[in-house]
């Protein structure tokens, strides 16, 4: 009978979702959220990008090191000029050898050491015209040179501020960049459960669709039936035919709507449109408290904040910086040295390392900038980028609170309107099960049959939205209070 066999056909709303999630997690091709993440996770170019950026600040960081690296040089030559003299006893000719070298050693206290060599030989030579007794003596001469140069500045520069400044400066944007990485992460997350509930859903439908087809094409059965007996017109065969095109056209949608949100999750994992996709939702428990508390366990546990806050020390770190250029430089130089000259090579070099022949010496060097246009503009963007991040923590905060506000409403009016989409449900069946028995007994018409049955795909349906935009919302509640990994159980 068709009564029989349509109630059978109508499942009640919460054992098809029950049903199909059970169905969904026994399948061998099941997908669940955690799986749909790592793989977003895995193959997302930009979170790609942010894991390599982290690994430039980390090079920057460590070029910063560098500064207090030890530098040296050195050089060797020979040189040999002709010049017109100037006078007659003047040499015609010097020849001239060298070598220099210097160590510098940067501390990390500002200031620095120096080492610097020099050792050359000059050979004059002279016009025939020239008595011995007006020529350098000894020739060749030997010079060797050796002077330490200790500089240690007491205005700018003062305990190297401006370095410690940048390093923890570095080391503060590596923090940031680092963070970053799960800032994205988050905002894959959104993106995954949109389209993983959309498919949810989707696929719920479909599940409608189809069993409206089932339900429609037993009516029309039943009403070929009857009309072969002469008990209704054909005009009443018409309504049932119209009623399977329009489930059959809804069935069509549905499948389309269904595939369009399986090609978007793929993408979203980055693989093939088509992959065929069963999701396994996992039912999850998320508190809501109060707004402050929940604002606070955000402000703990979103990486937002902590990018901030590490923006923040940065931005500080770089303002000392500048700060400290803006100041006056004023340097103690000490430098103490030897004197060595003659006319052997041997004991020119050996005499340059001692002090018999020596250079002592103290000094202070002023040198400041008129205006100090420069650093005063840099210390005014650094205080305004201090603003801005002030700003931008104000912005997420209230961002994070409207989340939160609307999550925490739609989770309150979602339980109370899903219970009152279940009882529509139900009572929806009721009314089609007694119109069933009322149009077997020719005491209703098949335009009122159909309605009904309308009005309860149209109730099962709402329902199901409601089901599944509740837990959409807990899903959401959970990255929003940034506890989505922790009650996912993800490692």
């Amino acid at each position: 009978m068709f009564r029989e066999k349509v109630i059978k056909k109508i499942p009640s709303l919460l054992a098809l979702y029950v049903s199909l999630l059970m169905t969904q997690s026994a399948s061998a091709g099941a997908l669940s959220f955690d799986e749909v993440l790592r793989k977003a996770y895995q193959a997302n170019p930009d979170l790609q990008v942010s894991q390599l950026q982290v690994k430039v600040a980390d090079a920057e960081a460590s070029q910063l090191e560098g500064v207090l690296d030890t530098r040296y040089r050195g050089s060797l030559g020979f040189s040999d000029e002709i010049s017109p003299a100037v006078n007659p006893f003047s040499s015609s000719q010097t020849r001239t050898s060298f070598i220099s070298g210097s160590i510098e050693q940067p501390f990390s206290g500002g200031s620095t050491l120096t080492g610097t060599l020099n050792y050359n030989s000059a050979k004059l030579t002279y016009p025939s015209t020239v008595p011995a007794t007006f020529q350098a003596n000894p020739n060749p001469i030997y010079k060797h040179q050796i002077d330490l140069i200790y500089r240690y500045p007491l205005a700018s520069g003062a305990g190297n501020a401006n370095y410690h400044a940048q390093l923890d400066a570095r080391a503060q944007e590596l923090k940031a960049a680092k963070l970053r990485v799960g800032m994205l992460k988050e905002q894959v997350a959104n993106q995954a459960i949109a389209l993983y509930f959309q498919l949810i859903l989707n696929d719920l439908s479909l599940e409608l669709a189809n069993d409206g087809v089932v339900r429609a094409k037993q009516l029309l059965a039943y009403q070929e039936q009857r009309e072969s007996f002469g008990l209704i017109e054909a005009a009443d065969r018409f309504q049932a035919e119209a009623l399977l095109a329009m489930r059959k056209l809804q069935q069509v949608q549905s499948r389309a709507a269904r595939d369009a949100a399986q090609t978007n999750l793929n993408r979203l994992m980055f693989q093939d449109g088509g992959v065929p996709l069963q999701p396994k939702l996992v039912p999850i428990k998320i508190k809501r408290t109060s707004m402050e508390k929940m604002l606070l366990q955000s402000e703990q546990n979103r990486p937002v904040f902590e990018v901030l806050k590490a923006q923040y020390a940065a931005a500080e770190s770089r303002l000392k910086g500048v700060e400290d250029t803006d100041k006056y430089q004023l340097d103690l130089v000490g430098q103490v040295g030897s004197r060595a000259l003659g006319g052997s090579a041997g004991n020119a070099f050996a005499q340059g390392f001692t002090l018999d022949d020596r250079y002592v010496g103290l000094r202070l060097e002023f040198s400041d900038v008129w205006n100090h246009s420069s650093s005063r503009a840099l210390i005014q963007k650094s205080i305004l980028q201090l603003e801005n991040i002030k700003l931008e923590r104000n912005k997420a905060r209230e961002n994070i609170k409207t989340d939160l506000a609307t999550a925490s409403v739609l989770l309150r009016s979602g339980k109370v309107t899903l219970q009152a989409s279940r009882k529509q449900v139900l009572a929806e069946k009721k009314k089609f099960d007694a119109e069933v028995v009322r149009y077997r007994e020719g005491r209703s018409t098949t335009a009122v049959v159909t309605q009904f049955e309308g009005d309860l795909r149209v109730a099962e349906l709402r329902a199901l939205i409601q089901q599944v935009s509740l837990d959409q919302t807990k899903y959401q509640l959970a990255l929003t209070l940034g506890v989505l990994p922790r009650v996912l159980g993800a490692k």
